[in-house]
């Protein structure tokens, strides 16, 4: 493959609602009942602070486990992940059951960009699990990150044949052949049973637009691909703008009018979080930045410092590479592509990077050029 990049879209992962049976009048339990009573009404921020009051008031461990795990998905339906994370380890801690907690853990970890955390989580459903689909396609996506494409294939494979029917697990299995070297043909006829047996399952509509477009250079195909993604999808789907942006750009429409002021707005909170190191929810930041001025190359080069510090170096590239088009001479988003493919061991790319870098940054590119010849010896 001459052009090989990231499909991105890998699907909604649900999270695993473990629950644990318990009777009686116990302390903290009327405070549960209310919170679960308030949950199932979409009063989130009444149901969070009574399952905060249950926990308080909770004796033994496993009530506290199951409030905790609770409380977890009240806060990633709330958009705070990194709370949410935090709340299924408490309830991992307090549990004997390594499944759901765990599960729900490793879910929560994967979207933050732990990947190391969410990893062991993970490991420890399989272990006590090993016909898990959910935990199985999760491990496999964390391989891909790290570009062990070998062992994503493996894990992917294996979540697939658990089930054969489950899109998600086939739409992995799909990205993780495809990234391995695998003819792109392969991909788009799992991509294309998945729809056909599954039409509403839209990331797999995505997924064939970004090999149309990335792999094969088919823009007509592409923006096919992309429109009937959003035809498929939710108006709030996770990449809406995305393939709005794709359809822009292959000619499919005018592109959207900025609003500098909004992306500016969106800079500055992404700055502040991405200062504090919570880089997952600085990419979201930047992400809104691009979609309200998509001519904003320093929320693209921004986006990809942020992609690098989670070790996510392919999308590191995409974002850097996203910045050039917007200015070709951007010297620290060309340094950041090029340490990319570097962390990437794609050495030929890493090189010519560089090489372009000379023009702008002539110290920065003799020093990239020394490392990769250092690391081919």
């Amino acid at each position: 493959m001459k052009n090989k990049k990231t499909a991105v879209v890998i699907g909604s992962i649900c999270l695993v609602l473990a629950m644990f049976a318990g009777c009686g009048e116990r302390s903290g339990e009327k405070e549960y009942s209310k919170a679960m009573s308030a949950w199932e009404k979409g009063d989130l921020v009444r149901a969070r602070t009574l399952l905060e009051k249950s926990i308080r008031k909770s004796s033994g461990n496993e009530k506290k486990s199951a409030a905790w795990n609770q409380l977890g998905l009240i806060l990633w339906e709330l958009q705070e992940d990194g709370a949410a994370a935090e709340a299924f380890s408490k309830s991992c801690s307090l549990s004997e059951e390594l499944t759901g907690a765990n599960l729900n853990l490793g879910i929560a970890l994967f979207h933050e960009g732990r990947l190391a955390e969410a990893e062991m989580a993970l490991n420890n459903v399989a272990g006590e699990n090993p016909q898990n689909q959910t935990a199985l396609t999760i491990l496999g996506l964390i391989e891909m990150q790290k570009s062990n494409w070998a062992g994503a294939v493996q894990t992917t494979a294996k979540s697939a044949s658990i089930n054969p029917r489950t899109p998600a697990a086939q739409n992995a299995l799909a990205l993780s052949e495809l990234h391995a070297g695998r003819n792109s043909d392969a991909a788009i006829n799992r991509l294309k049973q998945i729809l056909a047996t599954h039409p509403n399952y839209a990331p797999a509509a995505y997924n064939l637009g970004a090999i149309y477009e990335q792999w094969l250079s088919n823009k007509s195909a592409a923006m096919g691909w992309y429109k009937d993604y959003l035809q498929r999808t939710a108006t709030d789907g996770s990449h809406v703008e995305a393939a709005k942006q794709a359809i822009a750009r292959l000619g499919g429409r005018a592109a959207p009018t900025a609003d500098l002021s909004r992306a500016v707005q969106f800079m500055g909170e992404g700055a502040k979080l991405h200062a504090e190191k919570r880089y997952a929810q600085a990419i979201e930041q930047y992400q809104k930045a691009v979609q309200a001025d998509p001519n904003a190359k320093n929320a693209q080069y921004n986006m990809g410092l942020a992609y690098y510090s989670l070790g996510k170096y392919t999308e590191t590239a995409q974002a850097c590479t996203a910045a050039l088009k917007l200015d070709p001479n951007f010297a620290d988003a060309r340094y950041m592509l090029s340490l990319s493919y570097f962390q990437l061991k794609q050495w030929d790319r890493a090189k010519q990077e560089a090489e372009i870098l000379k023009r702008t940054d002539p110290s920065r590119a003799a020093d990239m050029l020394k490392h990769i010849s250092n690391a081919r010896k």
